[in-house]
């Protein structure tokens, strides 16, 4: 969307912001200030989300005057996936790894998310072998996540997943690469078809005990 602002007394026809980069909604972003840098050497525009629950102030960067392409929001924050219920329920830690992750990522910084993506799948695969089977709980939590996957995960589609999973989160730890074809876009696929096989085990397992035969 573009639309006419006005800087230092000019008046120039920028791409707007359309949504908060913090709170992720969309609404009539406000324009509090802005400032042509020195030498023309672009201009900086002090934005206000408008959402009560929000308020929050951010930078748009734009280049020379007259040049209309939004380059850049300062700050940030990414938008998370929303996990369901059975997940917070089963790993909060793989919550709280996996946001920490995703904000990594987001700020450019992948050689510090994949290994963080590998740890919050880590902490997902274990918890949820430790609710599947609790007598066992302190075996699962010193055993190798593959081990884990293996010995302990009984629903063949997790397995799969789950292994290929650790596969590449493993190459994001390791100085060598062996699949060097998939990334870490792969690695958060991986994880999103894992979480998804755990909902649909759990949610079956719900009604064929609510509903007996």
């Amino acid at each position: 969307m573009d639309k006419i602002i006005t800087v230092d007394k000019q008046s120039f026809m920028v791409e707007y912001p359309e949504k908060c980069p913090l709170c992720h909604h969309y609404g009539d972003i406000a324009v509090v200030n802005g400032h042509i840098r020195q030498s023309n050497q672009g201009v900086e525009v002090l934005f206000q989300c408008p959402f009560q629950s929000c308020k929050r102030y951010f930078i748009g960067y734009y280049g020379v005057p007259g040049q209309k392409q939004l380059l850049g929001l300062q700050p940030q924050r990414p938008e998370l996936l929303e996990f369901s219920d059975t997940i917070k329920t089963i790993s909060k830690d793989f919550l709280l790894i996996y946001e920490q992750a995703e904000s990594a990522l987001h700020a450019g910084l992948d050689q510090i998310a994949g290994p963080g993506f590998r740890k919050a799948f880590e902490f997902l695969i274990k918890d949820y072998a430790k609710h599947k089977a609790p007598p066992v709980a302190s075996e699962i939590e010193k055993a190798f996540s593959g081990q884990v996957v293996s010995q302990y995960i009984g629903d063949p589609r997790i397995q799969v997943v789950a292994k290929r999973a650790l596969w590449l989160g493993n190459d994001e730890s390791h100085y060598l690469r062996k699949w060097v074809d998939h990334d870490i876009s792969d690695l958060k696929t991986l994880i999103s078809l894992t979480v998804h096989w755990i909902e649909i085990e759990r949610l079956s397992e719900k009604y064929e005990k609510e509903m007996k035969e």
